[in-house]
């Protein structure tokens, strides 16, 4: 009895929530107060799809990255922000910044005109793309500021329509009986015809008069587009209306009094306002002959006598929203040549007429595709009615970093992820995508630089402007704006880069199948070997068969580089688990530094902290710390190179505190590096008492396992460690 009692609770509790929420969103309206609606928000219900749609993607808000040192915008939309970051799309700004263009074009010359087409490799994330736009307009559907409203004519049973005998309560009757059929209840409904392709309800308003409710309400810098100017109803409405309207001698409120608005949202499973359309030969729209609910009998005489069609298919279904064709070039040519005028006009020729469309359209295309269906005939007249928007390979990567870990948290794996496994994936993911920039485009202090340059030093120039040591101030400058031209060089041609190297769906594969060969725990050793396997597969990846360019496409050196550097982070992990010095010492000695060598350079005195005397800048902790930072030469020209890059952050981050760690990451760490030095001999021990205590703890004295613990329980919950990784880890810093 409880149990019933419990679930009669619940149920109870249900409804009541439905209840509220239907009400709270206001599914069912009559035309009248839809009208109401409109004069209370204008600019919401007077939006085209791709008005509708770019502030669907806005409302989420937007937020700066940093790409190659340098800030671009991101749309959080794409970082699903909306379901707990389901479905994000790392990555991409710049397709994302493409899209915002495009719609904010549709918008200021009034009508969607052009087909989107996503292009680039296999797994570059365009079909994810789009998904994540269809998520944010789900989403953004559901708010008061992104309600939709299309309508219906509804015909009243005979009792209704014949004297009031409604047969409900007294504000029910009031409602219906008085303007509209739309408040009544399923049983006293004879026939519900659905207006075509989620028709706006405006456009039960005759043009002109459309224009003047509208005009007397919308703000003068609101763009009107043409579908809401100069839109009609569909085939079948419009015969509806004009029977009615016949039939009832001209009276506007007798027909909209069949009229019942529906508030919709968009569902991409539901093939609601967003719609993909597979690459199968299909009819993407037709038309039928209408079959109403119940009996056209029921309907008024002046439309027994018509015959009415129903139009069906994707364009229908994704009308006043969002259609992908997914894979678009898949399908003859002939298929999607309807796309040439519908893409162009918003409009599709179908046996009983033309259909209006209102929607934006993007399609996907992998690379290869596309290249051969320009050397089509037909190219030229598709060429003026797409615009193709790039979408190549990630080569930033902490963005793809953020792939794997994404990966990680939303699969079951059977075992532990050591630190710097997915960094190790991203990071050779990375280097097999890139390609030798050519030196010859460069400023001449900068050529023999950039001629240099490693596919390891163009990774972290990619993903955080990190410049190689020992450049001079203009050449460190030079290089700093050549960032964005080096990124652009690598997009100019047919094979740019990013078109090849690995793809994140063969990467994700690879890091799943380490993780699942593993027993105790899944490392970068797996992860390499995993990827020595893939290497061997020269004939299942044709981009293992490109020609090397110099140290770059050179795929095995890679995995011999990841692993160097996998180490170099061990190291630093140890290292500072051992606490035989505090971290935060090495930037309080360079903040030092860099203030003497200010005041240095201007002939100054220094206040001593302690008594406030004005004394010389201390020319032995210059020298002391330069000497570990690798100084050649005379010191005033190195001096001035550090004060220049301090004054370059302020000038480019005016408002931001000042981070030497982040301005010279690379002294930082020869500060460590030469600290440590100094003491080898001392952390060897400590990496032998490290593995004895791991794996036969009673042969180390107490307090050397006491200490030892600590140490290996800061790698555990510090670094992320598990016992067996750390054993690996150390093991291979132990090995030399």
């Amino acid at each position: 009895m409880a149990a019933t009692d419990a679930t009669d609770d619940f149920l109870a509790s249900l409804s009541e929530s439905v209840s509220e929420s239907f009400t709270t969103t206001r599914t069912i309206l009559s035309f009248r107060d839809f009208l109401d609606r409109v004069g209370d928000h204008p600019e919401r219900f007077a939006r085209t799809a791709a008005q509708w749609l770019r502030d669907a993607i806005l409302s989420f808000g937007t937020e700066t990255v940093t790409l190659g040192g340098r800030e671009v915008t991101r749309y959080k939309a794409f970082d699903g922000v909306f379901q707990d970051g389901e479905g994000r799309v790392v990555g991409n700004e710049s397709a994302q910044r493409d899209l915002m263009r495009r719609l904010d074009t549709f918008v200021r010359e009034r009508r969607v005109h052009r087909l989107m087409v996503l292009h680039g490799p296999n797994g570059s994330a365009k079909s994810s793309f789009v998904a994540a736009v269809m998520r944010a307009a789900e989403a953004y559907s559901r708010t008061d500021e992104g309600a939709l409203y299309r309508f219906s004519w509804v015909f009243p049973s005979a009792k209704t329509d014949g004297g009031g005998r409604i047969g409900f309560g007294a504000e029910a009757r009031a409602r219906a009986s008085g303007e509209s059929w739309a408040y009544l209840p399923e049983d006293l409904v004879d026939a519900r015809i659905a207006a075509e392709a989620n028709d706006n309800p405006l456009f039960l308003l005759p043009q002109d008069a459309r224009m003047q409710f509208l005009g007397e309400r919308l703000g003068d810098d609101f763009v009107l587009g043409d579908v809401i100017r100069y839109g009609d109803l569909g085939a079948r409405s419009r015969a509806i209306f004009d029977a009615l309207l016949a039939a009832a001698e001209g009276d506007l409120d007798t027909v909209y009094r069949h009229v019942q608005v529906e508030r919709f949202f968009v569902s991409r499973r539901y093939r609601q306002g967003a719609v993909t359309v597979e690459p199968q030969l299909r009819v993407d729209a037709g038309a039928r002959q209408l079959t109403v609910d119940r009996s056209l009998a029921s309907l008024p005489a002046a439309l027994q006598s018509r015959t009415l069609f129903e139009t069906f298919g994707p364009l229908v279904e994704g009308n006043r929203g969002i259609i992908e064709y997914n894979d678009f070039l898949k399908r003859p040519v002939e298929a999607n040549k309807y796309l040439l005028s519908t893409s162009e006009k918003g409009t599709v020729s179908l046996d009983t007429g033309e259909m209006q469309l209102d929607a934006v359209l993007i399609a996907t295309a992998n690379e290869t595709w596309i290249e051969a269906f320009k050397q089509q005939p037909d190219w030229p007249s598709w060429k003026a009615r797409i615009d193709l928007v790039r979408m190549p390979y990630l080569l930033d990567w902490r963005a793809e970093q953020r792939i794997y870990d994404d990966l990680l948290s939303r699969t079951e794996v059977d075992c532990a992820v050591a630190p710097h496994t997915t960094w190790a994936v991203a990071l050779w993911a990375v280097l097999s995508r890139l390609r030798r920039p050519d030196a010859k485009r460069y400023a001449k202090p900068i050529r023999g630089i950039v001629e240099k340059l490693t596919p390891v030093g163009k990774a972290l120039l990619y993903a955080d402007g990190d410049l190689p040591e020992g450049l001079k101030p203009e050449e460190r400058q030079l290089l700093q704006q050549a960032i964005p031209e080096m990124m652009r060089e690598g997009q100019a041609r047919p094979d740019y880069e990013g078109r090849f190297g690995a793809s994140a769906r063969e990467m994700k594969a690879l890091l799943l199948d380490a993780a699942h060969g593993a027993t105790t725990h899944v490392s970068v050793a797996n992860v390499l070997g995993e990827i020595e396997q893939l290497l061997g597969d020269v004939s299942v990846y044709p981009w293992l068969q490109l020609e090397p360019e110099g140290p770059f496409r050179r795929y095995d050196t890679f995995a011999a580089e990841v692993r160097r550097l996998w180490i170099e982070r061990i190291e630093r992990d140890v290292r500072r688990a051992t606490g035989l010095v505090d971290e935060t010492e090495y930037a309080r000695l360079f903040e030092r530094y860099v203030l003497h060598v200010k005041h240095w350079l201007g002939g100054e005195k220094i206040a001593e902290p302690n008594t406030g005397r004005e004394v010389p800048p201390d020319e032995g902790l210059m020298d002391a710390v330069e000497l570990t930072l690798g100084r050649s030469g005379e010191p005033r020209g190195f001096r001035s190179n550090i004060i220049s890059r301090v004054a370059a952050f302020r000038i480019d981050h005016p408002d931001e505190a000042m981070d030497l760690t982040s301005i010279f990451p690379g002294f930082l760490e020869r500060m460590r590096q030469s600290w440590y030095a100094s003491r080898r001999e001392q952390l060897a021990r400590v990496h032998r008492d490290m593995l004895v205590v791991l794996d036969t703890p009673g042969e180390v004295p107490p307090e050397v396992r006491t200490r030892t613990e600590v140490m290996l329980t800061t790698l555990e919950h510090e670094f992320g460690y598990t016992r067996e990784a750390a054993r690996e880890a150390i093991g291979l810093l132990a090995s030399g």
